[in-house]
């Protein structure tokens, strides 16, 4: 797997729920610390009024963006039972995909799905799924559709609905939200995943049974932190032959909004050496 790339996603030193810590400006903070290949970019929706100024910024930067998180409420959007909700779900999708292309990104990651609906209605979402695809290559970029909760299917089934519908369709796996099916160890033997070469990106965060704190406050486990096998996890996708990129999700934002950029680096070591095994 010595082909393959590490990045840090910048969720993990900035959160949407967070006051102040949505702004790009954390980029260019934690950004340059960080010993990674580069940096996969999560586009919060706050940023849509200032997103040509957002790109210039982060372009004059020096640092790498490979990959981009598209804004989570596209999604939502997509699988509206409105047209016009759907239709604004391509053009929010457009200007991700441009802002990408500025950044120098070549992958945007996109949740298909995502609350409140979910997957309820995913034919919906499916047959937004060719206007996203060549929404993204208008700007020169891949497009991966996460393995992501839902509350009628499973992940790994509704991305293979993807696939069927646009072979175009790519996948970036996500190590905790397969964990919460008991899917991991199926996505690695997917046949109809690895042959076609649609696995492009992979979320690592680890999981323990728990998504949520007793409080409702969202958890973003490190390595070691749950009970992933991460060591059997990246032998398997070795096995496969996965050349693509591998991304930290785990968060290093404190309660007190301080962040750990220690526990960050520590994170990232541990998937360098598996990287190099």
């Amino acid at each position: 797997m010595k082909q393959s790339s590490l990045l840090c996603s910048t969720g993990a030193f900035t959160r949407s729920s967070s006051p102040g810590w949505e702004s790009y400006q954390a980029i260019l903070r934690y950004g340059p610390l960080l010993e990674a290949d580069g940096l996969e970019v999560l586009f919060y929706s706050s940023w849509y009024p200032d997103v040509e100024h957002i790109a210039g910024e982060l372009r004059a930067s020096g640092l790498r963006f490979p990959v981009i998180h598209t804004e989570k409420g596209i999604g939502p959007a997509l699988g509206s039972a409105e047209p016009e909700e759907q239709a604004q779900g391509i053009k929010q999708l457009a200007v991700n995909c441009r802002f990408a292309s500025q950044v120098g990104a070549r992958l945007a990651v996109l949740h298909l799905w995502g609350w409140p609906g979910s997957d309820e209605h995913l034919e919906r979402n499916l047959e937004m799924l060719a206007a996203c695809l060549t929404t993204a290559a208008e700007e020169g970029l891949e497009l991966a559709i996460e393995t992501l909760p839902c509350v009628r299917a499973d992940p790994l089934s509704n991305v293979q609905r993807a696939i069927e519908q646009d072979e175009r369709c790519l996948v970036a796996l996500d190590t905790e939200f397969l964990a919460l099916y008991q899917q991991l160890e199926a996505s690695l033997e997917a046949t109809w995943l690895w042959q076609g070469g649609h696995v492009r990106h992979v979320h690592i965060k680890d999981y323990d049974g728990l998504v949520a704190e007793p409080d409702g406050r969202r958890r973003f486990l490190h390595p070691g932190d749950g009970h992933i096998d991460f060591a059997g996890f990246f032998k398997g996708l070795a096995a496969q032959g996965f050349r693509g990129s591998i991304s930290l999700e785990a968060s290093g934002l404190q309660r007190d909004c301080s962040i750990d950029i220690e526990r960050i680096q520590a994170s990232l070591a541990f998937l360098r050496k598996l990287l190099a095994r």
